[in-house]
């Protein structure tokens, strides 16, 4: 990637805490970071929208969405935590290449940590419902005269890490680890492919897990389509 910035990193943090040093990391990475604290489950919806119709991304050569909120097993909610949570499937599907082409081809990266409320993993709880973001015009124009043999689906990277809300009751020099381990990561060790980096981030986890009761374990979940090996820095 050689874009500059390399794209825009937006970060929505629903909690309050442990962000910051991931702020700092992504534009030391040289990306354009935007940073949006304590969002209402609509204002999420609206600023994932938003992001995702910029046309700035055709400049860039990939995006970063990092989203920390409290949520459950399908769905992450803002600070009115009474609401219908916003699915989390749908955020993906705003960001495919039918509907922002402007990515299409380029990795789409996501970091996802959600401090599950409810302790009946077969709750089921109402979800938001929303429509996919308008194409405008000019987007319009692209999608019909622009062809690409690349799925939809291509190019994603999407790292989702559960942890009970309990844990959001210790003291505040308590970051998150899985918050933690990925920044120290992203910083220390850029020249390397993400994938690797990742896969030591869950090695990391573990070795934690075995060793504390289960209210204080990290559940990563990693899902990926990207098609080349993805290193954020060469510097």
């Amino acid at each position: 990637m050689q874009s500059q910035p390399l794209g825009i990193c937006l970060i929505i943090d629903c909690i309050g805490s442990d962000t910051e040093v991931l702020r700092d990391t992504f534009i030391s990475l040289g990306y354009q970071v935007q940073y949006r604290l304590y969002l209402q489950t609509e204002d999420i919806f609206a600023t994932l929208q938003e992001v995702a119709c910029m046309p700035e991304h055709k400049h860039y050569d990939s995006f970063v969405c990092v989203l920390v909120s409290r949520g459950d097993s399908q769905s992450v909610s803002g600070v009115d935590e009474t609401h219908p949570g916003f699915p989390l499937e749908h955020i993906r599907r705003m960001f495919r290449g039918d509907v922002c082409p402007f990515l299409l081809e380029k990795p789409k990266l996501f970091f996802i940590h959600s401090y599950v409320v409810s302790e009946d993993p077969q709750e089921d709880k109402g979800l938001l419902e929303v429509d996919g973001p308008a194409l405008n015009n000019v987007q319009a124009r692209v999608r019909q005269h622009g062809h690409s043999i690349v799925h939809r689906e291509a190019d994603f990277f999407w790292s989702l890490c559960r942890a009970d809300v309990s844990l959001l009751e210790r003291p505040s020099s308590s970051p998150s680890l899985y918050l933690q381990f990925l920044s120290q990561k992203l910083g220390q060790e850029r020249k390397r492919p993400l994938l690797d980096l990742h896969i030591e981030l869950n090695g990391r986890i573990y070795d934690w897990n075995s060793r504390v009761s289960a209210k204080e374990k990290y559940y990563v979940f990693l899902q990926h389509t990207l098609r080349k090996k993805l290193v954020l820095s060469c510097k």
